[in-house]
C-alpha cells in the first residue's frame, strides 16, 4: 500500500512501487520510477528520468535527479540510476549526467551520503560507501566500495577512489587514490593504508600485513610505479586483496605518477 501525504505532488507519469511513503511536500516528477518501500520524508524532490531500487530512504530537502550544473548540458534526457537501501540525508544532492560524459550517473546499494552532499553529473558510486557531511563530487568521479569520505571533503573532476580507502575530514582530493588508503589534507597525501576499516570488515592479520607491505614498496621505497608494481606482484602475486591493488593502478590513468 502507498503513503502519499495530500500535499505531495507526484506525477501521473511517475511510477511508485509498493508500500512507498511520500511525504508532506514532497514532488515526484514524470520520468521517476520509485522502487518497493522507500521512504520521502519531507520536502524531497524527485525528478527525471531517474530509476531506483528498493527501500531507499530520502531526508528533508533532498534534491535527487535534477539536471547537471554543466554549461553544455542542453535538455537533453540523460538519467540517474539508484540502487536499494541508499539513504539521502538532509540537503543531498545529485545530478544526473551529461551526453559528453556518458549520459548516466549511477550510485550503487547501501551508500550513506550525509548532510549536504553533493554528487555531480556522470559520477558512479559502488556500494557501501559513506560520505559524510558537507563532501562534494565534482562530475565524473568513481568511488569504488567500502569508501569513507571525511567531512567537507572536496574531489576534483575524473578523481578515481580505490575500495576501503579513509579520507580525513577537511581534505582537497585532487588525484587518484589507490585502494586501502587512508589520508589527508589539502592536497590530499597518504598516510598509510586503512587498518582499523580492513579489520571491520573481517580481512585477515596476515592479509592486511601484505596489503601493508605492498603500500610500503609502492610509497616509501624511492621507486618506478613499474618497478614497485613488478615487485608488489613478485611477492604478493597471488593474494587477491594485493592484486586488486595492482589491477587498480594499472587500468586507472596516471594512479601513481612517479
Amino acid at each position: 500500500m502507498q503513503r502519499i501525504h495530500p500535499t505531495a505532488l507526484v506525477d501521473e507519469r511517475a511510477q511508485i512501487g509498493n508500500d512507498v511513503e511520500i511525504g508532506p511536500f514532497s514532488v515526484v516528477g514524470p520520468d521517476v520510477i520509485v522502487g518497493d518501500r522507500c521512504i520521502l520524508k519531507s520536502h524531497v524532490t524527485l525528478e527525471g528520468p531517474t530509476t531506483m531500487g528498493s527501500n531507499n530512504v530520502f531526508y528533508p530537502y533532498s534534491y535527487i535527479g535534477s539536471a547537471p550544473q554543466d554549461l553544455k548540458y542542453d535538455g537533453e534526457p540523460t538519467t540517474l540510476t539508484i540502487g536499494s537501501n541508499n539513504q539521502f540525508r538532509e540537503c543531498v544532492s545529485v545530478h544526473r549526467g551529461t551526453v559528453q560524459g556518458g549520459g548516466k550517473t549511477i550510485i550503487g546499494d547501501h551508500n550513506l551520503l550525509m548532510g549536504y552532499v553533493h554528487v555531480a553529473h556522470d559520477c558512479v558510486l559502488g556500494n557501501h560507501n559513506v560520505l559524510a557531511n558537507y563532501t562534494g563530487l565534482s562530475g565524473h568521479v568513481v568511488m569504488e566500495d567500502f569508501i569513507t569520505l571525511g567531512g567537507q571533503n572536496g574531489v576534483t573532476q575524473f578523481v578515481h577512489i580505490g575500495s576501503y580507502a579513509y579520507t580525513g575530514a577537511g581534505s582537497l582530493i585532487d588525484k587518484h587514490v589507490v585502494p586501502y588508503t587512508t589520508g589527508y589534507g589539502n592536497r590530499f597525501e597518504v598516510k598509510g593504508i586503512n587498518i582499523v576499516g580492513l579489520r571491520r570488515k573481517g580481512f585477515e592479520r596476515k592479509v592486511i600485513n601484505q596489503i601493508l607491505e605492498a603500500h610500503r614498496i609502492l610509497f616509501r621505497q624511492d621507486l618506478r610505479t613499474e618497478d614497485a608494481l613488478k615487485q608488489i606482484e613478485s611477492a604478493f602475486g597471488d593474494v587477491p586483496e594485493v592484486q586488486a591493488l595492482v589491477t587498480f593502478i594499472q587500468n586507472v590513468d596516471g594512479a601513481i605518477l612517479k
